[in-house]
Formats: C-alpha cells, sequence, structure tokens
C-alpha cells in the first residue's frame, strides 16, 4: 500500500502526527495554525513547516492527501467558552474554511475533533448542520463521544471525534481494558509543594468515587479569608485515579493541571508529567518557552493516545478501500 497521506489542521502541539508516527506508512504533507509559537513548537518536533491562517490556504497549490484532520477551535462551542457556535465569527465559522478544503481536494477520510458539548450545542442543530454539509458531499458520517481515560491516558478528558469516510464507513476503536492512573506520570525528583498552608485550609471531602477511571478530590482548598474555594484549581486529587482535566486556563494554586496530593506534598503536575496525561513523549521540546506557557499550549491539545488507537483501523480501512 502507497503511504497515507494526512494534513493537519488547528495542529496544535501535533497529536495526530505524534500518532501517526507510530506507522511508517503515514505522511504529513501540510500542517496550519494560526498561532505563532505552535508554528515554532510543531516545526521544532516534527520538521514541518507550518502554515498560518486556514483562511489563506490556496488550495490549487496544496498536495494531494488522503485524510484531513482538524482539531478546529472549541471555543465557540464548550461551556467554558463564549458558547457562540457558528455565530463566533472569528472562530466558530472555520468549519466552513475546512469544508472550502474538502470541495477541493475531496480526501477519502476527514477526522474533526471539538469538546463534547459540540453534539448539543444549540440544541444539537451544531452538529447536525456539520454532519449535514458532510453527508451532502457524499461522506458517511460516524461519531462518538470519547474518555481519554478509557483510552490509555491518564487524564478524564472527554471530546467528540467525527468521522467522515468516502464509502465505507469507519468504525470508531473502542477504548482499552487497563486504566493507567496519575501515579503512572509522576516525576519522582519534582519537590515542590505549591498550597500555602498560612493563606489556604484544606477540607477533606466526603464523596468517594469507586472507579479509577474518574478523578477522585481529597480536599476542596479554601482561601481562609474568602472562605471560597473549590473550583477545578482549588481541589486535591487523588494520583490512584486518572486525573482531571488540563485545561488552558483556570485559577486557584492549581491553575490548569490541577493539584495532586504526592507523598507529604500538594502540587501542580510539571510540564513533563502533564506531557504523560496527553501521551506525548518526555523528549517533546517546547523551544525554551517557560512552564506555563508550555501548560496553557497542552491544554488546548488533543490526547495522542485516543488517536493512537485510531492508527490501525485507519490503515485497514484504506487497506480494504483500495482500489
Amino acid at each position: 500500500m502507497d503511504s497515507i497521506k494526512y494534513i493537519d489542521l488547528f495542529c496544535g502541539l501535533g497529536a495526530f502526527h505524534t500518532a501517526f508516527n507510530t506507522d511508517p506508512r503515514f505522511k504529513c504533507v501540510f500542517a496550519c495554525d494560526i498561532d505563532e509559537g505552535a508554528r515554532k513548537i510543531y516545526k521544532a518536533n516534527y520538521g514541518t513547516d507550518v502554515h498560518g491562517d486556514i483562511r489563506t490556504v490556496n488550495c490549487k497549490e496544496l498536495a494531494d492527501f488522503d485524510i484531513l484532520c482538524a482539531g478546529f477551535p472549541c471555543q465557540p462551542f464548550s461551556i467554558a467558552g463564549n458558547g457562540e457556535g457558528f455565530n463566533d465569527t472569528e472562530k466558530g465559522n472555520l468549519f466552513y474554511d475546512i469544508l472550502t478544503i474538502v470541495d477541493a481536494k475531496k480526501p477519502r477520510m476527514c477526522i474533526l475533533e471539538n469538546v463534547k458539548n459540540l453534539k448539543t450545542h444549540d440544541g444539537g442543530n451544531t452538529y447536525k448542520t456539520i454532519e449535514t454539509e458532510l453527508t451532502k458531499r457524499g461522506y458517511t458520517v460516524t461519531h462518538k463521544v470519547i474518555n481519554s481515560a478509557e483510552y490509555g491516558s491518564p487524564q478524564a478528558r472527554q471530546r467528540i471525534f467525527i468521522v467522515a469516510t468516502q464509502g465505507k464507513p469507519f468504525a470508531i476503536p473502542e477504548g482499552v481494558p487497563i486504566i493507567r492512573p496519575v501515579s503512572s506520570i509522576l516525576d519522582a525528583s519534582e519537590t515542590r509543594d505549591d498550597v500555602n498552608r498560612d493563606k489556604y485550609d484544606l477540607e477533606e471531602t466526603t464523596s468517594v468515587v469507586k472507579s479509577i477511571s474518574k478523578p477522585q478530590i481529597l480536599f476542596n482548598v479554601v482561601d481562609k479569608t474568602t472562605k471560597k474555594g473549590g473550583r477545578q484549581g482549588e481541589r486535591v486529587y487523588d494520583v490512584s485515579h486518572v486525573g482531571v482535566t488540563v485545561c488552558a486556563s483556570s485559577g486557584g494554586p492549581g491553575a490548569k493541571t490541577g493539584l495532586y496530593k504526592v507523598g507529604n506534598r500538594i502540587r501542580r503536575l510539571n510540564v513533563r508529567e502533564t506531557l504523560g496525561m496527553f501521551g506525548f513523549p518526555p523528549t517533546y521540546t517546547f523551544c525554551d518557552l517557560k512552564p506555563e506557557a508550555a501548560l496553557f499550549y497542552l491544554g488546548n491539545s488533543i490526547v495522542v493516545n485516543v488517536v493512537k488507537a485510531f492508527v490501525p483501523p485507519i490503515a485497514e480501512w484504506f487497506t480494504s478501500t483500495a482500489s
């Protein structure tokens, strides 16, 4: 079988690229991201030049490809974002720029990723629009809301994956039976403690999560002066369970990663550990970015473990549908 060529739109840190690199049959022929920092990081890790704004892509100059991958901006559809959906003229309408490329190049497969709320956004009309537009173009569409904790990641992160194929439908793979806790990615050399006990009280929680596939809160971190606390960045989680969703931005002493009780310390995850939460290799480079900036990019990333589960069935799909 010839190489399976793909393009990586809104490529970010390159979760698709890292996953597809596990099979030499896959080849990236184009990547695109409007963020200058993401482009620099992507080039440093994969050696691929990255185009900027998707709205300036010249389809006539775009190489032929088999798969279009796009983790398109989630903020317009997210509960935590602005929620405006396609009414967000800056980011929400970028789906139609994806369709422009689809119309010009007619790839055999499209893989789209977004927040799970996309399925129910605007009473289900947003997802219906996406499915209708792809179906009108002759694609068979399947979708699934996936929790990365069920696909080998130590992070509970729910995202929708939409796969559109020409002809034979694609069967989205099931998860794996083994759940990995946060303890599996901890850096034994880390000695930080991120909660100032003079400023915060630790209030033990009474709720117990029986499954390690769900985050277990041990303590709420409460400000002694304001008596406020209990947001994601003000909770302490159990490392014997999977961790909470890593966010690009959140407040409190556990901002972005959440807090974890590691021995006698209570701390955030460092960059190396957070790479492990997403399935990126520890050798991944952020080009001398400060840790907070690196965590921001990770908070916007797709989980590599999930995409890795797609790789063998995608290869099989192309083999079984080869003309």
